[in-house]
C-alpha cells in the first residue's frame, strides 16, 4: 500500500478515470491494455499514466500491458470501494430523488441506504425501497448500518446545520450539493462541494475564449 502522502488529490481523482477507461476496454472486449489506450480514453498522456500507476505497485508488462482485472481491483482498493461503502442523503428533494436513481453510484460500489428528511409527512415512507428517517434519527441509524458518507442535497439555509447532523452522527465524508460553503469540519472529515453553477461558467468561459 503506497503511503498517502504521494497520493495527492488530483492524483486519486485521475484514478478514477482509469476505472472507467478500464471499463470501457474491458466492455471493448479487451484484457489488457497498454498506459496509450488508457490514456487516450481520458486524454491524459501515457508518461503521466504510467507515473500515476506506479504509485500502487508494478502491473505493467514490456510488450503486453496492464491487466485490465488485477489493475481495476488494484485501483478499487486504493480508493477503499473494494467493498460497498454505505451512503446517507439528507433532503428529499428532487435532486435528492435524481441521486438516488443514478445508477452510476451503485456501480461504482456505493449503496444509498438511508434518507433523513424534516418533513413530517416524508418520514416513515420509502423511497426505491429506501427507509425515510427523521433527521433526529441519524446518529442511531448511522451507527447502526455503519454509515460513514452522505450526500447532503438540502435547501442552502440548511445546509450548515446539516453539516453538523452529519458529523454529530459520526459521518466522516459529506458531499455537498448545496451552494453553501465555508463550514470547516474538524481534521477527521471532509466536505467535498458539487457546484453545477460554477462547471457550467467554467464551460461557458472555453466557449466564450475557446
Amino acid at each position: 500500500m503506497p503511503s498517502p502522502e504521494k497520493i495527492t488529490p488530483r492524483v486519486v481523482e485521475r484514478f478514477s478515470e482509469y476505472l472507467r477507461a478500464l471499463a470501457e476496454l474491458s466492455f471493448e472486449g479487451k484484457i489488457s491494455a497498454s498506459s496509450a489506450q488508457i490514456a487516450s480514453k481520458i486524454g491524459r498522456s501515457p508518461d503521466l499514466v504510467r507515473k500515476d500507476l506506479a504509485l500502487i505497485g508494478s502491473f505493467g508488462k514490456r510488450g503486453v500491458g496492464y491487466d485490465i482485472d488485477e489493475l481495476d481491483d488494484a485501483i478499487r482498493t486504493i480508493l477503499g470501494i473494494d467493498k460497498r461503502r454505505r451512503v446517507a442523503l439528507v433532503g428529499f428533494g428532487q435532486l435528492g430523488q435524481s441521486l438516488i436513481r443514478y445508477n452510476g453510484l451503485s456501480e461504482s460500489g456505493f449503496e444509498v441506504c438511508a434518507i433523513f428528511e424534516i418533513d413530517r409527512k416524508l418520514i416513515g415512507n420509502r423511497f426505491e425501497e429506501i427507509p425515510i428517517y427523521s433527521a433526529e434519527q441519524m446518529p442511531e441509524i448511522c451507527e447502526k448500518e455503519t454509515i460513514l458518507l452522505a450526500i447532503v442535497a438540502v435547501p442552502a439555509e440548511n445546509a450548515h446545520s446539516a453539516f453538523q447532523q452529519c458529523l454529530d452522527a459520526g459521518i466522516r465524508g459529506i458531499l455537498n450539493f448545496t451552494d453553501r460553503t465555508g463550514f470547516n469540519p474538524p481534521p477527521h472529515a471532509k466536505i467535498l462541494n458539487v457546484n453545477i453553477a460554477v462547471e457550467m461558467e467554467s464551460l461557458s468561459y472555453f466557449l466564450k475564449h475557446s
